[in-house]
C-alpha cells in the first residue's frame, strides 16, 4: 500500500492569473473530496471486513488443526493459518493510517511513526502474505503435479522454514525504508511536524525501489501465474487420461450392472471437483493480479515519496490502496473453499449458533499412476 504524503501547499509564491488559480484550488478541492470519501468512509468498512473475517478463519482453522489432520494437511492448515494471521496483522496496521488523513500538523510522535514505520510495516506485512500464497502454490502445485514426492518435500517442516522465511525476507526488503524513505520536518506553520520524501539519494534509492517492488508483487505474481496454469494443466491431462481409460473399459463390458452405475457417478463427481478446482485456481490468480498490481505500479511511480498533485494519480491511489485492502477480505473467501476441516469447524459453530452452512465436498488433485493403473487422490 502507498499512503499519499500530505505536505501543505504553498500559493503565496505563485505566478499567473486568476483563472490558473482558481483550477489549482478546484483540482485540491477535488482531492480533498476524494480522500474523504476513499480513507474516511470505504476503508473503514474495508478494514472492518478483514478484521472480522481473518479473525473467523484463524479461529476456524485453529479449531480444524486441532481435530486431527494428517502431515498431507498439515502442512496446507500451517500456510492458510499464517496467512491469517499477515492479514490481520496487515489490515491492523491500516488504522493509524486513516486516524490523521490530515498530516500537515501533527505531534512528533506521529510524524516519526509515519515517516520511519508506516511504510515498512504495512508493506512488509503484505509481502509476507503475497509470499505465504506462493509457499501454499508451491505446496499445492507438488501435491497435484508430483504427489509421490509430497510428504518429503513439503512436510510441515518444509512449510514451517517456508513461512519462516516468508516474514523474514520482507523484514529485510523494508527495513531501508524505516531511514531512508521520509524524514520528519517542521510544520509549515511552525506549530508541529510533518514529514517528506527524502529527495537526495539518487538512482541508488530509485533501484532498490524497483527491486523491493519486483521482490514483493511482480515475480511472486509471475510464479503464480506459472504453477497455477501447470497444477490446470495436469488436472485437465488427468482427466483426459481417466475419460479414456474408463472409454476402453466400457468398450470391454457387454453390460451394464449397478455397480457400473455407481463407479460412473463417482466419476462424474470426481469430474465436477476438478472442474470446481480449475475454476478457484483461476479465481486465486485474477484476484491476486486485480488486488496487487495497481499498487505496485503505484509505488513505482511514487519513488523517493515523490506525490504528483495531479487529481487523476490520487484516483489512481485510491483505487490501487483499495483494491489491496480488499484483498485482505478475498484470501477468506478463496481459501476457505479449499479447506474441508474448515468448513466441518464452520459447521459445528452453525449448528452451536442455530446457523445452516451448506456442506461442500473438498476438491481432490487426482493423479494416474501408470505403475498400479489406478488413481491417486491428494486432498487440497
Amino acid at each position: 500500500m502507498t499512503p499519499r504524503t500530505c505536505m501543505p501547499t504553498n500559493l503565496t509564491g505563485m505566478t499567473g492569473n486568476e483563472s490558473a488559480m482558481e483550477m489549482i484550488k478546484e483540482e485540491e478541492g477535488q482531492v480533498e473530496m476524494l480522500m474523504k470519501v476513499t480513507y474516511h468512509y470505504l476503508f473503514p468498512i474495508l478494514i472492518t471486513s478483514a478484521l472480522l473475517t481473518n479473525l473467523i478463519n484463524i479461529l476456524l482453522l485453529l479449531k480444524a488443526w486441532k481435530g486431527g489432520v494428517g502431515p498431507a494437511l498439515a502442512a496446507t492448515y500451517r500456510y492458510l493459518t499464517w496467512l491469517a494471521i499477515t492479514d490481520l496483522l496487515a489490515a491492523t496496521s491500516l488504522i493509524p493510517a486513516i486516524i490523521n488523513l490530515d498530516r500537515t500538523l501533527l505531534t512528533f510522535h506521529w510524524a516519526f511513526y509515519y515517516a520511519h514505520l508506516e511504510v515498512p510495516i504495512m508493506n512488509g506485512l503484505t509481502s509476507a502474505g503475497v509470499f505465504i500464497v506462493v509457499g501454499l502454490s508451491v505446496d499445492r502445485y507438488v501435491a497435484v503435479c508430483h504427489p509421490r514426492r509430497y510428504l518429503a518435500v513439503s512436510a510441515p517442516r518444509t512449510a514451517a522454514f517456508r513461512v519462516a522465511m516468508s516474514l523474514i525476507v520482507p523484514a529485510l526488503l523494508y527495513l531501508p525504508h524505516c531511514f531512508l524513505h521520509h524524514e520528519v520536518v517542521c510544520a509549515a506553520s511552525g506549530l508541529g511536524y510533518t514529514y517528506q520524501g527524502v529527495t537526495h539519494l539518487g538512482k541508488a534509492w530509485e533501484v532498490w525501489t524497483v527491486l523491493v517492488e519486483l521482490c514483493h508483487r511482480f515475480a511472486p505474481a509471475l510464479l503464480l501465474v506459472i504453477l497455477n496454469s501447470a497444477i490446470i494443466c495436469a488436472l485437465m491431462r488427468l482427466a483426459t487420461q481417466r475419460r479414456s481409460l474408463q472409454g476402453k473399459a466400457l468398450g470391454q463390458e457387454t453390460s451394464l450392472t449397478g455397480q457400473d452405475g455407481a463407479k460412473r457417478g463417482q466419476d462424474g463427481a470426481r469430474r465436477q471437483q476438478e472442474r470446481r478446482l480449475v475454476h478457484l485456481l483461476l479465481a486465486i490468480v485474477t484476484c491476486f493480479l486485480l488486488t496487487n498490481l495497481p499498487a505496485a505500479v503505484l509505488a513505482m511511480v511514487d519513488t523517493a515519496g515523490h506525490t504528483p498533485e495531479s487529481f487523476g494519480h490520487e484516483v489512481f491511489r485510491a483505487v490501487a490502496n483499495s483494491l489491496e485492502v480488499l484483498g485482505f477480505s478475498l484470501n477468506f473467501f478463496l481459501y476457505f473453499t479449499m479447506m474441508p476441516g474448515v468448513r466441518e469447524a464452520a459447521r459445528e459453530w452453525g449448528r452451536r449458533w442455530g446457523l445452516m452452512i451448506g456442506r461442500v465436498n473438498g476438491a481432490q488433485g487426482c493423479s494416474f499412476s501408470e505403475a498400479s493403473k489406478g488413481t491417486e487422490c491428494v486432498e487440497l
